[in-house]
């Protein structure tokens, strides 16, 4: 019974040593084959076959292997690896005597060294990227609180137009009209105009292009605007005010209304109609300096044609009207008749001239009507250094430069551009 137990135990045992002894040799022959690589310098190669070395081992034999697996990774700059491996060597080497130790010593502390100089590495890494998440997350809280501060210098209006040397615009919110000064404030409200015309520092704002019902005129001089007497307090048959002539530097505008033979001349200026003089004394003298033929009423002969006399547009000039249509313009001081087909409208005389319209075209014409294509705006050209910036949604910003610097600019309020806002800022 025994000698069977002995049997059954070598039958039992027996395979195992033999699967253990081969699982052994077969580490070595790859153990070996590495050695020759790495010697001959193919290091990716003799790694390969180190690692299928490993496959057949349950942990580092012996100092030969810890000293092949060192060398190798330290090749492959796997550090951490290498040390590992070379720690197993030196638990595993007896003789620490021999030149090879001494060897592996010195190759430890490279490796350490190594490990030493990936670990600051890696620290001065993760100190840069706390730096710059800090430096992102104050960029991000700027900018928000530059766009939140920035809010209250937005402009909700849809357009702004040309200022003048009074620092003044006129702007458009809603299809109104409204006067702006150039930091934003509001001068005068938004009213219901959609049309307006600006000259020698007057603006008049009209509810219509053509043929306005209602004029709104402001003064640029004294920041006041008020409503323009309505055109059937000047003549009842008058239900718009036709032709709208510029406003001149010394208040004249003149306006040509409907149904009526005689042009509507108002000082915006004095808030006043045109002073007229003693007609009949007027026409006597015109008579008597050989301008007209004759005159009756308010009618006046002129080369054996009657006609009746308008307004007085400045610098003796004044309307004549034929039966149904305006004839043309009278010079009082010559006796010369400009006839309206050629001479369409004139507006009121200052500075030595008229704004004349001749087929749609814009002239200015002197008292003997000498005409030239342009004249001295009374307007003036905006000196100040606000900039009018349009944003993507619709609304405007104000720049203004300070000192070499960019501002956002509401009233007496600034704050300084985004870019420079957020470098001058504490860090």
């Amino acid at each position: 019974m025994k000698i069977k137990f002995i049997i059954l135990s070598l039958v039992f045992l027996f395979p195992f040593t033999i699967i253990g002894q081969t699982n052994s040799e077969i580490s070595n022959v790859y153990i070996k084959r590495s050695e020759v690589l790495f010697h001959n310098l193919e290091m990716d190669r003799s790694l390969e076959i180190f690692n299928k070395a490993l496959k057949y081992m349950d942990s580092v034999p012996n100092s030969r292997v810890a000293k092949l697996g060192a060398l190798l990774y330290f090749e492959h700059e796997k550090f951490f690896e290498a040390r590992s491996y070379a720690k197993w060597y030196f638990e595993l080497e007896e003789d620490k005597e021999t030149e090879d130790y001494q060897n592996m010593l010195e190759t430890y502390v490279n490796i350490q060294e190594e490990i030493d100089k990936y670990i600051a590495e890696q620290k001065a890494l993760e100190l840069k990227r706390l730096r710059e998440d800090k430096e992102a997350h104050r960029l991000d809280s700027l900018n928000k609180l530059w766009t939140d501060m920035s809010k209250a210098y937005t402009l909700k209006i849809d357009s702004i137009y040309k200022f003048n040397k009074h620092s003044l615009a006129v702007f458009s919110k809603d299809g109104q009209l409204g006067i702006m000064d150039d930091v934003g404030n509001v001068i005068d409200k938004p009213q219901n105009y959609n049309h307006f015309i600006t000259y020698d520092g007057y603006v008049l704002m009209l509810d219509k292009q053509k043929n306005p019902e209602k004029i709104y005129a402001y003064n640029c001089n004294t920041k006041q605007g008020f409503l323009l007497p309505s055109v059937s307090t000047f003549n009842v048959k008058s239900t718009h005010y036709g032709k709208v002539m510029l406003p001149r530097g010394n208040g004249l505008m003149v306006t040509y209304p409907n149904n009526s033979k005689k042009a509507y001349v108002y000082n915006v200026k004095d808030k006043s109609f045109m002073e007229t003089t003693d007609l009949n004394d007027f026409l006597k003298m015109l008579k008597k300096n050989d301008i007209i033929e004759k005159y009756k009423d308010e009618q006046v002969r002129i080369n054996k044609q009657w006609l009746t006399l308008g307004n007085h547009l400045g610098a003796g000039v004044y309307e004549l009207y034929g039966d149904d249509n305006r004839f043309g313009f009278l010079n009082t001081s010559d006796g010369k008749v400009l006839d309206a087909n050629f001479y369409n409208y004139l507006g009121g005389f200052y500075n030595g001239n008229f704004e004349l319209l001749e087929d749609g075209k814009q002239f200015w014409m002197d008292a003997d009507g000498i005409k030239r294509e342009t004249n001295k705006d009374e307007n003036g050209m905006y000196s100040g250094t606000s900039r009018f910036v349009k944003h993507a949604d619709g609304t405007y910003g104000i720049l203004q430069n300070r000192e070499g610097k960019d501002y956002l600019v509401f009233g007496d309020k600034a704050l300084l551009n985004k870019v420079q806002f957020i470098e001058e800022s504490p860090r």
